[in-house]
């Protein structure tokens, strides 16, 4: 990837942070001085979810109209696929002819069964982008205003007369009652939504800091935040709950669109060949789920929290869509059927 595409993306993902972190959480904050179970970021990850699915959902519609379409076609086809294969044998030019000449008049597009997953996958990356900028972003602005508080305590002039043990002393407790008042985003068992929900420390350490700060002071870092982490980073962060339901979410996704995701006979492939494509996209679907875990398992809490509301309305539309086109399918058998037999 080239300078300008790396700029283009950095570019892209603090739009898409700006839009979540800036103007969205900043506008669900004012809605209350208490969030005390479920935190103000939380709301704000189902909000733009929902938004979000809101707005693609004409384009997912379209992405399941075309692997319906393509699903059918393939169907039609394949015993004509078998056919030519046993026709030319080992003739892969004339295998690779007849196969394109097959899909030209069934109409039937290699890049269209493709495209679903593209964009799918493009909007995915997108928004993983945006919410680490969001991350980002709440920590460089946790850590510059509670080095302010730290600051304006321990330099005090009421304070002046104190000892250093007393006066950091001072500053610590300001440091954790700012934090606990004002930037502390949990999500009723998870203590910080803005790390994973899984043994990863609630307070970033400085060298995690460092990735999401830039020139950060890690020795001012470590003083300024010392008492969070020693009341916060005892234990887990979280329990895994939201990486498993994103786990079992993606299985059951998985057979919902079994039907949909056959793979077409690329022009050339011999029978053999066919047959690995088939077993590798087998496999590739139970790596799509293992995947989507291990984003889980290192990333943020609010971007797994994200995963899984989108698979859970995905899950939800998934469901609606089968059994309104399973009804769609028996209608226009049954209707083949009775014009067959008034023939």
């Amino acid at each position: 990837m080239d300078i300008v595409s790396l700029i283009s993306c950095a570019a892209l993902n603090n739009a898409i942070g700006d839009l979540i972190y800036k103007y969205l959480y900043g506008w669900v904050q004012t809605w209350s001085d208490n969030w005390s179970v479920i935190g103000a970021f939380s709301v704000t990850v189902i909000m733009f979810t929902l938004f979000l699915k809101i707005i693609v959902f004409p384009l997912d519609i379209w992405q399941k109209e075309v692997m319906r379409r393509n699903a059918k076609k393939m169907e039609k086809m394949r015993p004509a696929l078998e056919k030519i294969q046993k026709q030319c044998g080992s003739n892969r030019e004339l295998l690779m002819q007849k196969q394109r000449a097959l899909y030209k008049e069934n109409k039937y597009s290699m890049f269209g069964s493709c495209l679903p997953m593209i964009v799918t996958l493009a909007v995915f990356f997108i928004v993983f982008g945006g919410y680490n900028a969001a991350v980002s972003k709440h920590t460089q602005e946790t850590f510059s205003a509670l080095d302010k508080v730290y600051t304006s305590v321990y330099e005090s002039p009421e304070n002046e007369a104190l000892s250093d043990e007393e006066k950091t002393a001072k500053a610590e407790e300001a440091v954790l009652k700012a934090y606990e008042e004002e930037y502390k985003e949990s999500f009723i068992w998870i203590k910080s939504i803005f790390a994973a929900d899984t043994w990863a420390d609630t307070i970033p350490s400085a060298a995690d800091a460092q990735k999401n700060i830039t020139d950060l002071n890690t020795a001012r870092y470590e003083v300024v935040m010392k008492p969070l982490m020693e009341k916060y980073n005892e234990g887990w962060n979280g329990y895994l709950i939201l990486p498993i339901v994103v786990l079992l979410l993606n299985i059951v996704s998985i057979f919902l669109n079994k039907q949909q995701m056959q793979q077409p006979a690329v022009p050339g492939q011999t029978e053999e060949q066919a047959k690995a494509q088939k077993t590798q996209a087998k496999i590739m679907q139970f790596i799509m789920p293992i995947m989507m875990f291990g984003f889980a398992l290192f990333y943020s809490a609010a971007f797994t929290l994200y995963m899984m509301v989108n698979m859970v309305f995905t899950t939800i539309i998934n469901i609606v869509y089968n059994v309104i086109t399973k009804k769609k399918d028996a209608e226009e058998r049954d209707r083949i059927l009775s014009t067959t037999f008034k023939k």
